[in-house]
């Protein structure tokens, strides 16, 4: 047999079944009807365990990106997209790989995991480890901009994708894995007094609780801060990287 046919039956075929295409676009097709919700990874065990400095980087890079995309005006609500370049597979994979609406497609060499609703909101509380990843407040204004999961109305998605294209530049081929989330924003008014987060009321309590960015902990202290001095949620209250590491519980092991 030609070895080009070879190559091209070898290049067309699924990896889940086995079926050999005579095209790609055949191949795409049938892995759409076939295996739609596909959470098999065929090459799952090359996959590295990311160290926790790593998880924490990139739970990190979520929590900021989004936030940027919260406003308090009418340009900042609707359909926003957020993208990390150079975001590792193995990473995706240990974030998302346990959850209901994972799904991935080896022939596009894409991953896709989405949150709907009022429990997936609480969900993604624990996956990014930050209870307030969600919502940016003007203290000024008395309004805050959010993550749309509920309204009188519908239910909205947010969606996390992992992707990997290929760029040439001088006969030479490049990877380039993405990373992108896909939410709605909105706007409105808030009551409750934000409060700013000083570094020494991180109390060892706070340290030993599940979340590392929890700041319930320090709420009686807060009450005693001078009201002159200006509220603010800051967008990452983490504390310091060398805590963490001595803690025993997990990051996000799930």
């Amino acid at each position: 047999m030609n070895l080009n046919v070879i190559f091209v039956m070898s290049k067309n075929r699924c990896q889940l079944c086995q079926e050999i295409f005579s095209t790609r676009k055949e191949l795409v097709i049938h892995e759409k009807l076939k295996h739609r919700n596909n959470k098999i990874i065929p090459h799952r065990y090359l996959l590295t365990q990311p160290s926790l400095e790593q998880i924490t980087f990139y739970q990190d890079a979520f929590i900021v990106l989004i936030k940027k995309r919260l406003g308090f005006n009418r340009h900042s609500i609707g359909t926003k997209q957020v993208s990390i370049n150079t975001f590792p597979e193995n990473i995706f994979v240990y974030l998302f790989e346990n959850e209901p609406s994972f799904r991935y497609s080896p022939v596009q060499r894409k991953y896709s995991c989405s949150f709907q609703g009022e429990a997936s909101e609480q969900r993604l509380k624990q996956l990014v480890n930050y209870d307030y990843w969600n919502v940016r407040q003007d203290p000024k204004l008395k309004t805050k901009g959010y993550v749309l999961f509920m309204d009188n109305e519908d239910s909205y998605q947010v969606t996390f994708g992992w992707s990997q294209s290929e760029l040439k530049e001088n006969n030479r081929i490049f990877q380039c894995e993405t990373a992108t989330c896909k939410f709605v924003a909105d706007s409105g008014e808030f009551s409750e007094q934000p409060a700013v987060i000083p570094t020494n009321l991180v109390t060892s309590q706070a340290l030993s609780s599940p979340q590392v960015h929890n700041i319930n902990s320090s709420k009686n202290s807060l009450n005693n801060i001078s009201s002159s001095q200006k509220s603010y949620r800051f967008i990452l209250p983490r504390v310091p990287f060398h805590n963490l590491i001595n803690r025993s519980p997990r990051l996000v092991y799930l």
